[in-house]
C-alpha cells in the first residue's frame, strides 16, 4: 500500500499490504500473546506502557510531520495530537493499577448466609480494532492503550489512507518490554477480505470501532455475537444565548469549526444564536474566518489543509450546492480548490436538507438564529446523533436545563462541543455509539466480570 502526502499527492512510504493467509497468521500469534499478556503482572504492564508514552514523547516532532504528511492536518493540530497520545498511553500504564472489584454483600437474604463473594476485571481475550484517518495515531492509542492496560492483545487496522501513524505506534509498542505480538498491525483496505477474516473469527473477543454508521453496521453484521465499542460520529450543535462572552465563543467556535478541516467528530456544525445577538455573532465569525491561512499543513502558519481525498471535498461541495440551491447563504467560503475546501460559514439551511441533518465532516458550519431556549434544545436534539454538545450561557438554571435535555453524551459549558480529555468517558447517544472510551471506561468495556463465592 502506498502512502501520499495529502497535500503534494507524492509518495510518502510504501508499506506491505497483509494477505489472508498472513491475517491467519497474525490471529494465532494474537491468540499466544494473550495467554502471556493476561498472566503478565500490572507493574510489568505499567511500566511497558509508560516507555511507550516517553518514546512517543521523545519522538513528537517526527511523529506530528508524519501525521500531518499521511492525513493533511496542520503542523499544530499535528503537534497537539502526537503530545496527546503520549498522554492516552500515560494514563493507560497508570490505569494497568488499578483495575479493582469488590466484595458482594451476600447475606442480603437468608439464601446467602455463611457465604462470602467478591468479583474482580479479567482481560476477555484477543481484541480487534478499526481506527479511522482522522487521529491517526491518538485514535489509535485509545485502543491500543486500554486493551494492554487490561492484560488482552490487539490487532489494530488502521485507515488504508493514514496507516503509518498506527504502524510507528506498534514498533514503539514492540520496543517495549511487552510480549511478542502484544500489538499487531494489519495494513489493507477497509472491508476487504482481512477485516472480514478477524470480524468473523470466534478468537475475537472484542471489536472496537471507529467510524461511519453505515460501515458500523456492516461490521457488526459480519461480526455477529460478540463484544463491540463503537465510536460513530456525531453533528454537534453549540447554543450561544445572548449573554454570551461573544469574543470567548467566536474565538472557539472557529477553531472548533475549521480545525483538521472540519473532518473532527465533535466537530460544531450547527451554531444555534440568540436572534438579540445573531447579527453580531455572525459578523464576528466572519470576520474570523476571514483570516484562516489555507495551505501545507507543514507549514507552522497553516489553520486549513487539504482534506483526506477529494473525492471528500467534492462531496461536502455537493451538499453546500445542494443548500445553497434550496435558499441557504454562504456567508463565506462556499467554494472548493482540489483537495481544499475553503472555510466555510452559511445560514438559511433547511432543516430538511443533509447539510443540517447529517455529519458534514468538513469546514463547514451553519449559522441559525433561535427565538427562545425551547426553540435551542428542540434544533440541537434534531439530528439523529449525540455525541457532543456545547453552550454559551451565564444562566447557570439554563445550563442546568441544557445538561438534562440535550440529548448528548456530555454537554460542555461555556464551550464548545469541540473539547475532550482522554481520561473523560467519551461516547454518545443515539447513532453516535456503543460504550465509552477514555481509558478507565475502555478498559471496562475490554474485561469481563468474573464473580467468586465462597461457602462455609
Amino acid at each position: 500500500m502506498i502512502v501520499r502526502n495529502k497535500f503534494s499527492g507524492d509518495q510518502f512510504v510504501e508499506l506491505k499490504d497483509t494477505t489472508l493467509e498472513g491475517a491467519k497468521i497474525v490471529l494465532d500469534n494474537a491468540k499466544k500473546a494473550f495467554r502471556k499478556m493476561r498472566d503478565l503482572p500490572s507493574f510489568e504492564r505499567y511500566e511497558a506502557l509508560f516507555k511507550v508514552s516517553n518514546e512517543l514523547e521523545k519522538r513528537r516532532e517526527e511523529l506530528a510531520k508524519i501525521i500531518s504528511i499521511e492525513a493533511g492536518k496542520p503542523i499544530k493540530y499535528s503537534r497537539g495530537e502526537a503530545r496527546r497520545a503520549s498522554i492516552t498511553m500515560l494514563f493507560s500504564a497508570e490505569e494497568s493499577k488499578r483495575i479493582y472489584g469488590e466484595t458482594i454483600p451476600m447475606d442480603v437474604e437468608s439464601r446467602g448466609k455463611n457465604r462470602f463473594a467478591y468479583y474482580n476485571r479479567v482481560p476477555i481475550g484477543p481484541v480487534f480494532s478499526i481506527t479511522p484517518f482522522n487521529d491517526p495515531l491518538n485514535l489509535v492509542a485509545h485502543k491500543v492503550g486500554p486493551a494492554l492496560a487490561a492484560g488482552n492483545s490487539i490487532i489494530n487496522k488502521p485507515a488504508s489512507l493514514t496507516p503509518y501513524s498506527g504502524y510507528i505506534l506498534n514498533e514503539i509498542v514492540n520496543n517495549s518490554g511487552l510480549p511478542e505480538n502484544a500489538m499487531q498491525t494489519v495494513i489493507g483496505p477497509g472491508g476487504g477480505e482481512v477485516s472480514n477474516f478477524f470480524l468473523a473469527s470466534d478468537e475475537i473477543k472484542k471489536v472496537t470501532f471507529t467510524g461511519g454508521v453505515e460501515a458500523a453496521d456492516r461490521l457488526i453484521k459480519r461480526g455477529g455475537i460478540k463484544k463491540y465499542s463503537m465510536e460513530l460520529g456525531s453533528n454537534s450543535p453549540v447554543i450561544v444565548w445572548k449573554d454570551a462572552d461573544l469574543d470567548q465563543a467566536s474565538d472557539a467556535i472557529v477553531d472548533a469549526a475549521m480545525e483538521s478541516q472540519g473532518q473532527n467528530c465533535i466537530h460544531s456544525q450547527r451554531i444555534l444564536i440568540h436572534e438579540d445577538v445573531f447579527r453580531q455573532l455572525s459578523s464576528m465569525l466572519v470576520e474570523r474566518v476571514a483570516k484562516l491561512k489555507v495551505g501545507d499543513p507543514l507549514d507552522d502558519s497553516t489553520d486549513v489543509g487539504p482534506m483526506i481525498a477529494e473525492g471528500e471535498a467534492v462531496r461536502v461541495e455537493k451538499e453546500v450546492n445542494n443548500a445553497v440551491s434550496n435558499g441557504a447563504k454562504v456567508l463565506i467560503g462556499g467554494k472548493r480548490d482540489g483537495k481544499f475546501y475553503l472555510p466555510t460559514l452559511i445560514t438559511d439551511v433547511k432543516h430538511n436538507l443533509g447539510l443540517w441533518h447529517n455529519e458534514i465532516f468538513g469546514p463547514v458550519s451553519i449559522l441559525q438564529p433561535i427565538h427562545n431556549f425551547e426553540e435551542a434544545i428542540s434544533m440541537a436534539n434534531d439530528v439523529p446523533y449525540g455525541l457532543q454538545a456545547g453552550i454559551y450561557t451565564h444562566n447557570l438554571d439554563l445550563a442546568i436545563k441544557a445538561t438534562q435535555e440535550l440529548d448528548f453524551g456530555a454537554v460542555l459549558i461555556n464551550d464548545t462541543s469541540d473539547f475532550r480529555v482522554d481520561v473523560m468517558p467519551f461516547g454518545g447517544m443515539k447513532l453516535s455509539g456503543l460504550g465509552r472510551e477514555g481509558i478507565r471506561f475502555a478498559i471496562e468495556e475490554m474485561t469481563e466480570i468474573k464473580l467468586a463465592i465462597f461457602k462455609k
